[in-house]
């Protein structure tokens, strides 16, 4: 059975305590996405779709709190008088509002409802409401039940996002018994696979499913199919109608028919190539899973109810190729599959999941009574793709069983836009698609025995598996799927497989005793050879008898001994299988036992700075060797380490409003300890600027000790006065970093800063320290100051800023957004301290909705301002394609072997600040030509594209429309360049052309006028210099073209321009050809506006 533990992955530790007014709010840099399995798209690459927000979105917590998500940072908009804390590992990403914290102390609220980063890759920024789940039936807590949802005692509801402050004052008073849940989505996880089974053994017996019910929990079923004609005996839409006013009962995703037809389709559009595992089975269709932009969704309160529908209408089986990340606990689906499975004696087959890597499987896939499946090819081995285990938790044994999974073709919905119109059949990959293989095949084996329970069902499928020995216990579980061998045996085991569970440090050399029971379903007795296969140490595992004889219709019984002080200093996960063998008969019983490393429980004790128990606080120690965190909320907390050093620290939350942090970045464990973190010895922050009339926006400190790949952080937000901390670093930490920053601005008078006509930005970067308290007083003489200009490109546009610190060695530093400004405008911004700043501008519209309408977004490279007095100028025009900007480690063209990667989605303003693709993109069309004949044309600006390896001549041929944008809002850029095979990654050398014209803050310039507009130059890879440019000019939208005279001074190119005599706008069209023959040309229909 599984437990829980106080174990949390998590490589990154952020506190954050978030002040009274703060309405800029603070925000902290994420770590990147993981890489995708394109490298040349991947979400890792800046230049791809996922990298990051193209414009602010913005969601509300339950607690009523909004958070948003900003070119990759993470910024919090506070309830009043509410404080922050902030964590991640790199996943995840954790908002916790100080009020939460008593509930999720006490398990009343789902920890996955302040996983900000899951709940924007979910879309729930998108959402008018907030699902909710509650699983205590017994009150409704001021909330309103949508639905009922009985396997869990509960009920489903649903909040309107502007009313959730307003509920959660409420139910954090009146939440004493059940808990609350966020109503999670779940993602939708034959000729040659179907024998692959053992189907056609069984059917030649008369077993085809027959009489046997499955239920299909999926996006539905399309039974006007020829294959799955009359097969559904019943039906039920679990969605609710507003989520899907067009979709229906339809399958418009084409899974839920796929998977259908691949458990019980007839073959009758093939000729039965194509027939399912179980022709005879019916099925009942239970639609749970609807189309989001395209992607399967399944919520949880939807799945929860087509499960109890499926077993109160008579389902033996029921399959769901669905699922997602499991975590520590018991969810409310993993529940579900328990006490269902018990009280209906139905077999819930689950898919594991699609992330491949090691404890992996999805939930409830993860479930003890779920039949777990993973995905073979169709040549038995286990696929990349295919999640492995061990289960979180207890290291149990998950996946159970595999199925084929690759290149399934199986029946297409007609209501779905998968494959080809028209064709009646699909193939997919995944352990979606392995999933209805053995539901097939537990159809036909309830047929053979009907008064088998669930778990007895699963034991024979289970027992008569057939391992690859290429792979383990963990990739496989028993085997691949053998119909034609567990209807053959007439053994079956129980349990299906052993768990010997969490073995804690220091163990002894008890043998620890687990039993298998055999059952016989023969009239006559059958005598067993025992043995074992796997890779444990000597002496680890061991089998009571080398033989068993079981009697007909009874059982005997064989003890896996394990003796954990055999493994000598080897620890950690073992497993293998024990093979029971007779005439006939083979069975498969997988175990596994997790054998802890030494480690030490570590008691941390947080004292306030009154030296009582802290009454609010969250402790998190992180173990240097591996970066694994963990983290507790109680005043005294208990953790379970592995022997090491480690990072631990504590904020500690004031009824004052007060925030303290202490620290012990080097804390060595190798024994039980006791350690006091004492907030008594906190010191407060102490910053202050020139200027009486500022006031604090925030100030953030944060101490991070670097690692290999991760980093450990810890942070707190607030005012200077409202931050104590303490440095009780009991151990070496050379490497140990803190950054001390502020913002201070003007007060608006309304609890803000909007339109502040001055800033002061500082930062100190402290080595070596955690830092107790912090002391400076910043002088006139210590400031840079920056004259900034915000230019317009729409009327009544806000404008927003955000500044990060860069210091090298801290991966994860606070960034903040600045008080708005309503460009044009300017802004004197001073700067103190040791830092650089990162800096993103983005322009763009309030619409009342959570998330603005972005216009334009442009980031500068870091920059350490020195005092002195200097000039910036955000968001003018022109703006043009630069060519590898500077923030991007991928170049904007790129030869990789006989691919070409091009990256056109961005664009820089005058002064080479680069950006992302605007919001409102009108259109874009991108053309490739090889030595002049057409390659490939497409409507988007990031593409990988097949090449001829041999030389040729290239022209790349991208437009972009603007049309919410007042200033260039068509851009052509023509790209000619010879390229040919390489074995590596080239990148071309190809030069970008720009236009910097001198213009007033409105970006328009005065009609009747000569300029001279200097001409910029942005290059990737070895381009040479410059050779030849030529311009043209247009004053009617480039209807016409007339040319303009260029002029070379010193390596400065410029260009002379006669703006018209009245009101209008300018385009500009340059052509440049460098040193190795390769050219630019960019067209830019209104570049800039003329009065």
């Amino acid at each position: 059975m599984r437990h829980r533990r106080t174990v949390h992955g998590a490589l990154v530790l952020m506190f954050m305590a978030a002040l009274v007014g703060v309405s800029p709010g603070i925000a902290a840099a994420d770590p990147a996405p993981p890489s995708a399995s394109d490298p040349a798209l991947s979400p890792a690459d800046p230049a791809a779709p996922d990298a990051g927000d193209a414009q602010a979105r913005t969601l509300t917590l339950i607690t009523g709190d909004r958070v948003t998500s900003f070119n990759g940072r993470i910024t919090v908009q506070p309830r009043e008088g509410v404080q922050f804390v902030r964590y991640g590992d790199g996943k995840h990403q954790y908002v916790i509002p100080t009020d939460a914290v008593p509930l999720l102390s006490a398990d009343r609220l789902d920890r996955r409802l302040f996983d900000v980063a899951e709940l924007f890759a979910d879309d729930f920024d998108r959402m008018p409401e907030l699902p909710l789940i509650v699983s205590d039936s017994s009150s409704t807590r001021g909330l309103t039940a949508t639905s009922k949802l009985p396997a869990i005692d509960g009920f489903s509801a649903k909040v309107k996002t502007g009313d959730l402050a307003e509920r959660w004052a409420t139910l954090k008073k009146s939440l004493t018994s059940g808990k609350i849940w966020l109503d999670g989505q779940r993602d939708l996880s034959l000729d040659v696979s179907v024998p692959r089974t053992g189907a056609p053994v069984a059917w030649a017996q008369g077993l085809d499913g027959k009489g046997v019910k499955v239920a299909v929990l999926d996006s539905g079923i399309d039974d006007t199919h020829p294959d799955l004609a009359g097969k559904v005996v019943a039906r039920k839409n679990f969605v609710q109608a507003e989520e899907t006013p067009e979709e229906g009962d339809h399958d418009v995703i084409g899974h839920g028919t796929h998977v259908a037809s691949t458990v019980a389709g007839t073959g009758a559009a093939s000729g039965g190539k194509y027939k399912g595992v179980a022709p005879g089975a019916t099925l009942l269709d239970g639609k749970v899973c609807y189309s989001y932009f395209g992607n399967g969704v399944c919520s949880d309160s939807a799945i929860l109810a087509g499960m109890q529908w499926a077993v109160q209408s008579g389902a033996q089986v029921v399959n769901m190729s669905l699922g997602a990340k499991d975590t520590p606990g018991m969810d409310p689906l993993e529940q579900a599959v328990n006490d269902l499975s018990a009280q209906y004696g139905t077999l819930f087959v689950v898919a594991a999941g699609n992330v491949g890597a090691e404890q992996s499987v999805d939930s409830p896939a993860s479930a003890d009574e779920a039949l777990a499946v993973g995905a073979v090819t169709k040549t038995g081995v286990v696929d990349s793709y295919s999640s492995r285990g061990p289960r979180l938790d207890d290291y149990g044994v998950k996946p159970e069983i595999t199925a084929p999974g690759t290149a399934i073709t199986a029946a297409r919905s007609s209501f779905a836009d998968v494959g080809n119109p028209g064709d009646l059949y699909v193939t997919f990959d995944g352990t979606s698609m392995a999933t209805p293989h053995v539901s097939g095949a537990a159809a036909i084996l309830t047929q053979a025995h009907p008064d088998w329970a669930a778990q007895q069902r699963k034991s024979a499928l289970m027992g008569g598996a057939r391992p690859n020995p290429d792979f383990g216990v963990f990739d496989q579980g028993a085997g691949e799927l053998d119909i034609a061998q567990a209807l053959k045996q007439p053994i079956s085991a129980t349990p299906s497989a052993v768990n010997v569970g969490f073995q804690k440090y220091p163990q002894s050399d008890d043998v620890l005793v687990r039993t298998v029971t055999y059952r016989n379903a023969s009239d006559a007795p059958v005598t067993l050879k025992l043995a074992m296969d796997g890779s444990a140490p000597a002496g680890l595992f061991a089998l009571s008898a080398d033989s068993v004889t079981v009697p007909a219709g009874g059982s005997a019984s064989v003890d896996l001994r394990t003796t954990l002080g055999a493994a000598g200093s080897t620890y950690g996960v073992f497993s293998g299988r024990i093979v029971a063998t007779a005439d006939g008969s083979k069975v498969q019983t997988p175990y596994s036992v997790f054998r802890e490393q030494p480690s030490a429980d570590l008691t941390v004790t947080t004292l306030d700075r009154s030296g009582a128990k802290a009454a609010q606080s969250i402790t998190m120690v992180a173990d240097y060797a591996s970066y694994q965190a963990f983290y507790m909320t109680e005043p005294e907390s208990t953790f379970r380490l592995p022997m090491g050093k480690y990072f631990v620290t504590t904020l500690i939350i004031g009824d004052d409003g007060t925030s303290t942090a202490v620290t012990d970045a080097a804390l060595t464990v190798d024994k039980d300890e006791n350690v006091v973190l004492d907030g008594r010895k906190a010191r407060p922050l102490d910053i202050t600027v020139p200027d009486e009339s500022a006031a604090p926006v925030s100030v953030s400190v944060e101490a991070e000790q670097p690692g290999t790949f991760r980093s450990m952080l810890a942070s707190i937000s607030g005012a200077p006065e409202s931050i104590y901390t303490s440095d009780q670093t009991s151990g070496p930490a050379p490497e140990l970093s803190t950054v001390v920053s502020a913002l201070f601005a003007k007060p608006d008078g309304k609890g803000g800063f909007t339109d502040s006509p001055y800033i002061y930005q500082a930062g100190w970067h402290l080595t070596g320290t955690a830092t107790t308290g912090f002391t400076r007083h910043i002088t006139k003489t210590d400031l840079a100051k920056v004259t900034t200009e915000y230019a317009a490109n729409a009327p009544g546009a806000k404008g927003w800023r955000n500044n990060t610190p860069v210091v090298p060695g801290v991966s994860y530093p606070t960034g903040y957004d600045l008080p708005p400004v309503s460009p044009p405008t300017t802004r004197t911004e001073y700067f103190a301290g040791d830092v650089s700043w990162q800096s993103t501008f983005t322009e763009g519209f309030e619409t009342g909705n959570p998330w603005p309408q972005t216009l334009t977004q442009v980031t500068k490279q870091a920059t350490a301002y020195k005092p002195g007095s200097s000039t910036e100028r955000w968001n003018g025009a022109v703006l043009s394609q630069p060519m590898t900007p500077a923030l991007a480690p991928y170049p904007t063209v790129e030869r990789r072997s006989d691919e070409l990667v091009l990256r056109l989605g961005g664009y820089a303003d005058a002064a080479g600040h680069v950006g992302s693709a605007e919001a409102d993109y009108g259109g874009q069309h991108l053309t490739v030509h090889r030595d002049g004949k057409l390659v490939d044309e497409r409507d988007d600006a990031l593409v990988g594209i097949d090449v001829d390896p041999s030389p040729g001549r290239y022209r790349v041929d991208y437009t972009v429309s603007a049309p919410s944008l007042r200033l260039s809002t068509r851009r052509e850029t023509v790209l000619e360049f010879t390229s040919e095979h390489n074995d590596s990654s080239v990148t071309p050398p190809l030069t970008g052309i720009g236009f910097a014209p001198s213009l007033d803050l409105g970006n328009t310039a005065k009609a009747h006028r000569a300029m001279q507009i200097p001409i910029t130059f942005t290059q990737q890879g070895d381009a040479g210099p410059v050779r030849t440019v030529a311009v043209e000019v247009s004053y009617d939208d480039g209807a016409t073209w007339r040319e303009a005279s260029v002029s070379q001074h010193h390596g400065a190119w410029r260009t002379k321009v006669k703006n018209p005599p009245g009101p209008g706008y300018v385009s500009l069209r340059g052509h440049a050809v460098d040193s190795s023959g390769n050219t630019v040309s960019m067209t830019v229909i209104r570049a800039y506006e003329v009065k």
